[in-house]
């Protein structure tokens, strides 16, 4: 284990501590189009992002009896310290691998056992576990969910909530984990961040590459859902250049930053979010796994 890593897994001795290093690691990466040191956007601070990471971690500790508990409870919290949305979907991704991995702190899981058991825990989410993350969905309000939306925030919680998710899987990444049994993370975004902070030999450097892999290999999600599959799609053609070229980075960067016209002739930056949060769950699986 190089690149930063070693040293911070060995003060991540609970689940709690690594859901502030993760949160807080992938904020402070300056990453394409995202929020970062001394890059903030107009509505949403990195210190914004600093303190969900506390109220995450707080949230899950003790851990409750569902995972759905702590997601609700870090929306509730967030959502009245901040007043906005800003880590959901890390909120959605780190939940059951935060249930497994809590499980039975006196070992650290390997893979395998860990996707068993986030898969175990998916399919044993009860109407109560939908109804309170259909609640904190409903308390985010995430770009690009709406009436139209497959979850539609306006009716009803779901009685199934995986069932709802693997409705909307071929639109948002997040829901497409849920209803792999977060294969996804596991087998395509995981190596790729472990692999990216390998090459880098240094761990912010790295989670900076391996945001522009990502954006490479597969549309964001979250830009598909708030500005179409066209828009989505050409951010992935863009993201396919030398990462080794500072120039061509910070060129992509801009072009994430200006974003597209509206109607109205007004800007609208183009955030890779979901990226973001599967970088931050990749980052707790990092601090947490059996080596």
């Amino acid at each position: 284990m190089t690149g930063g890593l070693a040293s911070i897994r060995r003060v991540c001795t609970r689940p709690a501590d690594a859901i502030r290093w993760a949160c807080v690691l992938e904020a402070t990466a300056p990453k394409v189009g995202n929020v970062s040191p001394g890059r903030d956007f107009d509505d949403l601070t990195y210190l914004d992002f600093v303190t969900a990471a506390e109220l995450t971690a707080s949230a899950f500790e003790p851990l409750p009896l569902s995972f759905s508990h702590g997601v609700l409870e870090a929306c509730n919290a967030s959502a009245e310290k901040l007043g906005t949305n800003v880590n959901l979907g890390i909120l959605l991704l780190l939940g059951p691998l935060v249930q497994v991995d809590a499980a039975d702190q006196r070992v650290r899981l390997d893979r395998s056992t860990w996707r068993d058991g986030v898969i175990a825990v998916l399919d044993s989410l009860t109407a109560a576990d939908s109804k309170r993350l259909y609640a904190a969905i409903n308390v985010a309000k995430p770009g690009g969910m709406g009436q139209t939306d497959e979850m539609d925030l306006s009716g009803p919680p779901p009685q199934n909530f995986l069932a709802a998710m693997r409705h909307a899987a071929t639109r948002d990444r997040i829901a497409k984990n849920y209803s792999d049994g977060f294969a996804d993370l596991f087998q395509h975004v995981l190596p790729v961040v472990q692999q990216s902070v390998l090459d880098e030999q240094d761990l912010l450097s790295g989670l900076v590459l391996a945001q522009l892999r990502l954006l490479a290999a597969e549309p964001d999600s979250l830009i598909a859902r708030k500005f179409g599959d066209g828009v989505a799609r050409e951010v992935q053609r863009r993201a396919r250049f030398d990462h080794c070229d500072g120039e061509q980075v910070d060129a992509f960067d801009r072009y994430l930053r200006t974003g597209t016209l509206d109607l109205a002739g007004q800007s609208n930056r183009i955030n890779p979010g979901t990226t973001a949060d599967l970088i931050a769950a990749a980052v707790y699986v990092l601090l947490r796994e059996a080596l």
